[in-house]
């Protein structure tokens, strides 16, 4: 079957577009855009669309100047009203620890959400393909993920009362470039798609035709065909999720939400987690960004039976056990600080009581030397952390590996070999990794488990800065 009539056939199936509507094509003038532009534009009067084009110069190339140039001339050899935003991305990234993936993927969204408000549109649509979502699905394996990131790419998702569809997600990148072919479109190619400095290039371009040669040459449709039967099964329980959580709820006010204890506790893990996404959801308005630890901590403070206890999210969501109910409130005043459980990604920055946080990835250089005597600084092998870090006051029975000791020790004899007084020793911030193992007492030692070593790749650097206070 021709890719066009496939490209009908998907996007009926998936639902991803009305007759009638408006759509706003994200095109960046490579072979999986300008494939996505031409198919819609070859269905645009048969289905009476809209479409307007946006680029983004993201400055990281001397040819991005000449590639937004080709993209309006493209663009505009369709009819097509097209419109160019330029953003420095690499400053942007280097400013605030960013890797270059996700600033141009923040900086995208931002002017990508901007035009379709201005011009009220509420569809988007982007050109990721079927190798996208399988190189999405190993990168969320390497991360630590559950059925949602096994998943992959969905078709249709919203964000921000926006509508984001993927309508190529059905199609090989090595289709999509004898497409071009075909069609004589001529695309851009990004020669960065193929250093192997990045991570998703590393999978593309090495990882991936090595499991393919040694281990399963059908890799890539094995790993599709998981990710389409766990998208429905994930569909299926936050289906259910939200069924259970509609039972659960026991009163709605403007700013809290309560729910039944009870019920709560007579659910399986899975739909318990599902109810305190969607009651997140609701209190927000949009989905709070939580990892595993959070939904954890909840999942404990709900089976605690311990009345009064309570926990606090980022965006200042308090979680408190009552008597029979589980209360999700948004606090008007900040709880202590040192009461919170931060997320610190890397990259990424946080606040944690009078602390300021920045995590960011340093190649493997002579320089870094020259900062190791500084407590305020940790340097560690970044592929021994599991992200995303965790922020906390320390908890009865924690222990690390002081770098430069033997074997390990347990933080509050650390804590009395320092000579740091009990009023002090809840005001440190503990540093770990998303399985809980202690990379860093801030400002003190840094965890041997996770040094420097001659086979290290690259270094993740934290550095941590006292904002004020006693």
């Amino acid at each position: 079957m021709a890719l066009l009539e496939r490209f009908k056939g998907y996007i009926i199936k998936e639902n991803l577009i009305e007759k009638g509507e408006s759509i706003l094509l994200g095109v960046s003038g490579g072979p999986d855009s300008l494939t996505m532009l031409d198919l819609f534009c070859r269905i645009k009067d048969e289905c009476e669309l809209e479409l307007l084009v946006f680029h983004l110069n993201h400055m990281f190339r001397q040819e991005a100047f000449a590639e937004a140039e080709y993209v309006k001339k493209v663009a505009e050899g369709y009819g097509l009203e097209v419109i160019v935003e330029e953003f420095n991305v690499p400053e942007y990234i280097e400013k605030h620890g960013y890797s270059p993936e996700e600033g141009a993927r923040l900086a995208r969204f931002h002017f990508l959400e901007k035009w379709a408000g201005k011009y009220e549109i509420k569809k988007i649509a982007l050109a990721h393909n079927k190798d996208d979502l399988i190189e999405t699905v190993f990168l969320n394996i390497f991360r630590g993920t559950g059925l949602k990131g096994l998943a992959g790419i969905l078709p249709l998702t919203e964000r921000n009362n926006i509508l984001i569809i993927h309508p190529l997600l059905d199609f090989f990148r090595q289709e999509i470039e004898e497409y071009c072919r075909e069609r004589n479109l001529n695309p851009c190619y990004d020669r960065t798609n193929e250093e192997l400095i990045y991570t998703r290039n590393k999978l593309r371009n090495k990882i991936i035709p090595e499991l393919e040669k040694e281990i399963n040459p059908g890799l890539k449709g094995v790993v599709y065909r998981m990710a389409l039967n766990i998208r429905e099964e994930e569909a299926y329980l936050s289906k259910l999720g939200l069924e259970k959580y509609k039972k659960c709820i026991l009163e709605r006010k403007k700013e809290s939400l309560i729910l039944s204890l009870e019920m709560l506790e007579k659910e399986d893990k899975a739909i318990r987690r599902r109810i305190v996404q969607n009651a997140i959801s609701e209190l927000k308005g949009n989905d709070l960004d939580l990892y595993a630890i959070h939904y954890q901590a909840i999942d404990d403070l709900i089976l605690s039976g311990q009345t009064g206890k309570f926990i606090t999210l980022p965006d200042n969501i308090q979680v408190r056990r009552s008597y029979e109910s589980l209360i999700f409130e948004i606090r008007q005043q900040e709880v202590q600080e040192e009461e919170k459980i931060e997320l610190l990604e890397i990259p990424g920055e946080v606040e944690w009581g009078n602390f300021y946080f920045k995590a960011g990835i340093l190649p493997v250089t002579d320089k870094w030397k020259e900062m190791t005597g500084n407590k305020n600084i940790c340097l560690c092998d970044l592929k021994k952390v599991s992200g995303p870090l965790t922020i906390r006051k320390r908890k009865e029975g924690d222990f690390f590996y002081p770098l430069g000791l033997k074997g390990s020790k347990k933080l509050k004899d650390f804590f009395i070999d320092e000579k740091i007084p009990v009023t002090e020793r809840d005001r440190i911030p503990i540093v770990a990794d998303s399985t809980g193992n202690i990379i860093w007492i801030a400002g003190y030692r840094v965890d041997g488990r996770f040094k420097i070593g001659e086979d290290t790749e690259e270094i993740l650097k934290i550095e941590i800065e006292n904002t004020g206070g006693d």
